[in-house]
């Protein structure tokens, strides 16, 4: 029996539904994109316009997902799109070095401090993956060590323990390797040695245990999908001390928090790690990733360096991608970064009224322009902490997804928001107003099945 909530998501898109059906047929489960999937059926769009959405019923939806984080100049941005097109007009990709990519290469290096050189690739999995394939070349060492709940890209060893399940992840201070599927080989398990986020002496004892065999330790400064929830310093120094004294690499995965300012989230923390992942909003809405770091790492991926990380990608680099991305990051100044902080952090703190408003247990987590919601008033500092109050939720997450939908306000389905450069206060106002008007639509069937959920 479907829930009223669904029931009435249902009623208001009729025609997303329909398109969900045909998806059906083409796509298993409707799907191909896991992330972007939801229940009982995402919304089909037909347009983006500045920050806001359009979908097939007819919906102007305030876009708050923004790809997930990746057009921080929201859609159609005018001058993008004069840079797109104009590429478009001398061809979209070359089998050959341009300009275009120098250009973005040089900009990014001149923002954040821990980059001499970089190396472009496809996406922020791609970017990730040959990050650790430097780091193995350089060390000669096998083992990776990442953090609990952290999420990489997709493949086997950036998603080990992504989802620390009670019953199996372990003691915190030793967490087990999960597999999150049916897909992963033993091999990749006792290659990844989990770590707990935010947990200074527990991390320096593994990382000392584990010293001989580590490559690597790869962490996010922002945990993104388990509910943005940021490093603390003493973490992230603790990271830097004991890799650097044992020769680990240490690698910033920054696909996400890059936009936190003009040199990343290492430029807030004051950490410069030896390599650093990119993605999303350097490629202006398009398919990209980078890997950057320090010059003698960097140079493994040197083709004429006899022991190189061979390192080949149809459309790396490509000429699109670098015009979009060139546009993009020079529009993206470190003034404008400034004030998309201050419009998330006004966001962070009216969904924290709202819930307190509510008398319903709940909070909002993040740093800057990132923006997680979480049906829980204890401390967040970890995965463990925020997948217990995914458990205690139950489906009233998902179900205030579908309420905020209606009010026509769009965050990825695990209540992920980011901030565009087209907001101002006006949206910021209106998805506030959106999460007290759900919330009480939510009280009475929380009320009647989740009371512990009641302040």
């Amino acid at each position: 029996m479907l829930h009223p909530i669904d029931e009435a998501y249902r009623a208001w898109s009729p025609k997303s539904c329909q398109m969900s059906l045909r998806a059906c047929e083409v796509f298993p489960g409707g799907d191909t994109r896991a992330s972007a999937h939801y229940d009982p059926y995402p919304l089909t769009m037909q347009k983006g316009e500045g920050c806001y959405l359009y979908d097939v019923d007819g919906h102007k939806i305030l876009d708050f997902m923004n790809n997930f984080t990746s057009m921080i100049h929201g859609h159609g941005n005018d001058k993008i799109t004069r840079a797109v097109s104009e590429q478009v007009a001398l061809g979209t990709a070359y089998a050959a070095p341009s300009e275009g990519q120098i250009e973005l290469a040089e900009l990014i290096v001149s923002r954040v401090a821990s980059i001499d050189q970089i190396r472009f690739c496809s996406s922020g999995t791609e970017a990730t993956l040959m990050a650790i394939r430097c780091a193995r070349a350089c060390t000669g060492k096998q083992k990776i060590m990442k953090m609990e709940g952290g999420y990489h890209g997709s493949y086997e060893l950036a998603e080990v323990s992504l989802i620390p399940e009670p019953s199996l992840r372990g003691e915190l201070d030793r967490p087990n390797s999960l597999a999150i599927d049916g897909s992963f080989p033993d091999s990749v398990l006792s290659d990844t040695v989990v770590c707990p986020f935010n947990e200074p002496d527990m991390a320096k004892h593994l990382i000392d245990e584990y010293a001989d065999e580590l490559a690597a330790v790869i962490v996010e400064p922002i945990m993104g999908s388990m509910g943005m929830i940021p490093a603390t310093k003493a973490f992230l120094e603790t990271l830097k001390s004991v890799t650097s004294q044992h020769g680990i690499l240490l690698i910033f995965d920054e696909v996400i928090s890059l936009r936190l300012s003009g040199g990343g989230a290492q430029e807030i923390f004051e950490i410069e790690p030896d390599l650093t992942c990119m993605g999303k909003i350097i490629g202006g809405g398009l398919p990209i990733g980078a890997v950057g770091g320090k010059r003698q790492y960097m140079q493994i991926f040197d083709p004429s360096n006899p022991n190189k990380v061979f390192h080949a990608s149809t459309f790396s680099g490509n000429a699109l991608t670098m015009a979009a991305g060139f546009a993009a990051m020079t529009l993206y100044s470190a003034s404008e970064a400034k004030r998309l902080n201050l419009l998330g952090e006004k966001l962070k703190n009216g969904f924290n009224q709202a819930f307190q408003q509510s008398g319903i247990h709940g909070q909002a987590t993040g740093l800057g322009s990132l923006v997680n919601l979480h049906f829980t008033d204890r401390d967040i500092n970890d995965s463990r902490d925020a997948l217990s109050g995914m458990i205690d939720a139950g489906h009233f997450g998902r179900l205030l997804h579908l309420c905020m939908l209606k009010r026509g306000v769009m965050s990825a389905s695990r209540l992920m928001f980011c901030v565009s450069s087209p907001m101002r206060e006006e949206e910021i106002n209106f998805a506030i107003t959106a999460l007290h008007e759900s919330l009480a639509e939510l009280r009475p069937y929380i009320k009647a099945e989740r009371p512990k959920l009641l302040a």
